[in-house]
């Protein structure tokens, strides 16, 4: 397999043919994105901005892949254990304030180095998203506690009354749709499924997109074995000290993921601790398969392809080649 960076025709095709002043680092789960961007934003005179939608929950360690401590320090990160998992952040979060973190990284004169997975928040922050009149999060903490006091039923009912359009497309069950379409309206008066239907603003500068993965089977291969090492590192009794507390996949959306919603049927008694390791197993080997076809589809993407036994350093050293080579 090569290893070689792949500019494909159809990425020259991207909306940016200006001097690119951001870069963007997605790619495969389990390809070495973090080892990789720390090196990466070393050279450039970069800070990384983490496109994950969980590492920027403090209470979420082991099923989420975090930095280490060592990579924190050498590299200034933002999004990373900067919220509780009782706060929301939607993949419109993100894209407003990335934004405003990429603005003021410009200002230090630095490149902003955005880093993930997260193909919802990489789309809202490039291409997009609703300009939601956002609630103030103690509204939405407050909302979230009235959820468990009064019961979902009788604030869906609210919503069914206050935003019809957004109750009929959403599940009762939903209680984060239902708790922000709420909270929207108590605060500003405005329906959420109206903004919804504003045009979307893409992002004003011109960026690189690289999507770094390597061979298929080996990249299964290593799915599998990180979802073992988290468990022997203490994935669940992460979960089932979050439990202990009143948190589960029910009411908790960043533990409706992999990694962790696979754990509340083994905590529960219903499959066995192998089971809920092949379980994660499988649900990360096919979102995998997601970040495959969702990067096939958007010709901006530049494919860089690397071999595992590679330095990441120097898979950095490509990457950072190309980008450079488009500034001059």
């Amino acid at each position: 397999m090569s290893s070689s960076v792949n500019l494909t025709d159809a990425s020259s095709e991207r909306n940016n043919t200006a001097a690119p002043r951001l870069l963007i680092l997605t790619g495969t789960t389990a390809v070495g994105k973090t080892d990789v961007s720390i090196p990466l934003a070393e050279a450039l005179k970069g800070e990384i901005i983490n496109a994950d939608s969980r590492q920027i929950y403090r209470e979420l360690h082991v099923g989420t892949a975090k930095p280490e401590p060592e990579q924190l320090a050498r590299v200034r990160h933002h999004f990373i254990n900067e919220k509780s998992i009782q706060e929301r952040w939607t993949a419109g979060d993100f894209a407003r304030d990335g934004r405003i973190r990429i603005e003021e990284i410009l200002s230090r004169g630095n490149v902003p180095v955005v880093v993930g997975g997260a193909m919802l928040y990489l789309r809202a922050l490039l291409d997009g998203f609703y300009d939601e009149e956002l609630p103030d999060q103690a509204d939405y903490v407050k909302l979230r506690a009235e959820w468990n006091a009064r019961g979902g039923d009788v604030l869906y009912d609210e919503l069914k009354q206050s935003d019809p359009d957004l109750a009929a497309k959403t599940d009762p069950r939903d209680h984060h749709r239902i708790l922000r379409g709420l909270a929207i309206y108590r605060a500003h008066g405005i329906r959420l499924s109206e903004l919804q239907q504003s045009p979307p603003q893409p992002i004003g500068h011109p960026f690189r997109l690289y999507f770094l993965y390597g061979d298929r089977e080996q990249t299964y291969a290593r799915v599998n074995e990180r979802a073992q090492r988290m468990v022997e590192a203490g994935l669940v009794e992460e979960v089932k000290a979050l439990a202990a507390q009143g948190w589960n996949d029910t009411n908790c959306n960043a533990l409706k993921t992999h990694g962790y919603q696979e754990v509340f049927p083994y905590l529960r008694g219903e499959i066995s601790r192998e089971a809920m390791i092949e379980e994660i197993q499988k649900a990360v080997r096919h979102y995998v398969k997601r970040q495959f076809t969702w990067y096939r589809r958007d010709t901006r993407a530049i494919w860089i392809c690397r071999e595992f036994a590679e330095p990441d350093a120097d898979a950095a050293a490509r990457i950072c080649s190309d980008y450079c080579s488009a500034i001059l």
